[in-house]
């Protein structure tokens, strides 16, 4: 009878915890080698996704624009920055 209880408890745990294994899984999967084979194939399988991408990287990744004489915060060609 205890080992029934047992048993029992034991598949209800992994039935519970299945998601979890499951995400912990796929996250190893595409942070090792899996995830950047996935990608490339994705590439070739769908260009517009990859090209999508890469302008929404783009768009995120803004440089910052270059001082120009006559700004505030340059003082003889050096750039001073006031924390007040």
């Amino acid at each position: 009878m205890i080992a029934v209880a047992v048993i029992a408890v034991a598949t209800a745990s992994l039935v519970a915890f299945a998601p979890f294994i499951h995400r912990d899984m796929r996250r190893r999967w595409e942070k090792d080698i899996g995830g950047g084979l996935g990608s490339a194939l994705d590439a070739v399988r769908r260009p517009s996704a990859e090209d999508a991408h890469a302008q929404w990287e783009a768009q995120i990744e803004m440089p910052a624009p270059a001082p120009s004489p006559g700004d505030k915060g340059l003082d003889d060609g050096r750039i001073v920055i006031d924390l007040n």
